[in-house]
């Protein structure tokens, strides 16, 4: 028989034992579900986490093949995009419909990559430089910087036509021979803005037919049109991040260049920057990303003026996620606003020019917007050849002055960028998606 103390000492065993083992079931469980989140979320950090690289590149969710902007008909909208399971693609559409459902969803999509120039000019010695080269000669030296986002944009600061009338009355007057266009699509431009002081300088027919051209070209473009509605309308882009709508205008508007509801022209913002802010709310209804184009400030000024910050803080809080301005030819600061970021100027970008050094100065906008938090922002430095206007990037103690300037400029602003090796990026944002990023 055996003894009452052995058979209490088996059954403790016995309960013990039953208690390791319900403990090993739960905890093997609760690894399993937290191992998957956890795999889950490092995949998911890893779409947003740009790659810091000083070659100038764009941030890593970005990188992919040669990609080019392709017109859709009205007819064929695509639904909102869902998620990837990997790294989006660069491809951008060009999505012509003004019936976009509001966007409802929540989901938080791959990050948008965006690559930004400024003024692109095509007449005098850049005209004569498309006539002999051809137009992709033009962009050839910066064309790695914009073609690797999933959305590429310039100011076209002139008429691409072989027609029209010289305007007798404007000082500066440009018109871009036809080839210009080729160069716009073989550098991955995928939409312009034509709300300028220029676009007209031809008159009606030349600004008309440059409009045919880009939408043959499958160039979507924004800021003018034949009417005050075309020239309003955004451009509603199709990316791997979701619906993107650019928006021009222009506060700078010659005798005749602003259109009205019968008379072609460009998009004006004054003077009432009600109807701009209204267009700006309803975007932001429809699409998962806004990008407002200002032509604006002063010629050769390097600091934009109160009234400007005002409206770009107003055009923020309106709903746009990245304000680009261009106009005064030279370099002005950037700033951050709630989480958004203004680059009041980026200067030229194709343009000919002599008497002062700072306008061939420039620089690319490399930013990845998500749908939440600041940010990644890394601008490339350019410089634009005096003679013919072509723009290259520069290294050294080039890129130091170029880069020195939009530092001390957008410090002024209240906007700290790093220095890297020929590159200035913003820094990680506390509360930023990226983490960190250096």
């Amino acid at each position: 028989m055996v003894p009452d103390e052995t058979r209490v000492s088996n059954k403790r065993l016995a309960v013990i034992a039953a208690g390791l083992w319900l403990i090993a079931i739960a905890l093997a469980g609760f690894l399993l579900l937290t191992g998957g989140n956890a795999g889950a979320e490092r995949s998911a950090a890893s779409d947003f986490a740009p790659s810091h690289a000083t070659s100038g590149g764009i941030a890593e969710a970005s990188t992919s093949a040669t990609k080019r902007a392709t017109a859709l008909s009205p007819a064929t909208l695509p639904p909102t995009p869902q998620p990837p399971t990997s790294l989006p693609s660069t491809t951008t559409s060009l999505v012509t419909t003004t019936t976009l459902p509001e966007t409802t969803t929540t989901t938080i999509r791959p990050p948008l990559s965006v690559a930004a120039g400024g003024d692109v000019m095509g007449d005098r010695g850049v005209g004569d430089f498309v006539d002999g080269k051809g137009g992709p000669a033009l962009f050839a030296q910066v064309r790695p910087y914009l073609e690797s986002a999933q959305l590429s944009f310039i100011n076209l600061e002139c008429a691409v036509s072989d027609k029209g009338v010289r305007n007798p009355v404007k000082e500066y007057t440009f018109r871009a021979p036809t080839g210009l266009t080729e160069g716009l699509v073989s550098a991955g431009i995928d939409v312009v803005s034509l709300a300028n002081n220029h676009v007209l300088d031809y008159g009606q027919s030349a600004l008309l037919d440059t409009i045919r051209r880009l939408d043959d070209a499958g160039v979507a473009h924004a800021g003018a049109g034949k009417n005050l509605a075309a020239a309003a309308a955004p451009a509603i882009m199709a990316t791997p991040a979701g619906t993107v709508a650019v928006l021009a205008a222009s506060e700078i508007v010659p005798g005749g260049f602003g259109a009205s509801a019968e008379q072609p022209g460009t998009n004006p913002a004054v003077p009432d920057y009600k109807r701009l802010l209204s267009a700006i709310k309803s975007a932001a209804r429809r699409t998962d990303f806004v990008i407002v184009s200002m032509h604006w400030g002063t010629e050769y000024t390097t600091s934009p003026n109160a009234g400007q910050r005002e409206l770009a803080h107003e055009m923020i809080d309106a709903g746009a996620d990245l304000v680009i301005g261009h106009h005064p030819h030279v370099i002005q600061g950037m700033e951050l606003y709630k989480d958004k970021l203004i680059a009041y100027s980026l200067g030229d970008f194709v343009f000919d020019h002599h008497s002062r050094r700072e306008t061939g100065e420039a620089f690319v906008l490399q930013v990845t917007l998500a749908q939440r938090g600041a940010p990644y922002v890394e601008a490339i430095p350019v410089y634009l050849d005096e003679e013919t206007g072509v723009p290259s990037r520069v290294t050294g103690d080039e890129a130091d002055v170029i880069l020195g300037r939009l530092v001390k400029l957008s410090a002024g602003l209240g906007l700290r960028l790093l220095r890297g090796e020929d590159t200035a990026w913003l820094p990680n944002i506390p509360g930023s998606p990226y983490g960190t990023w250096f």
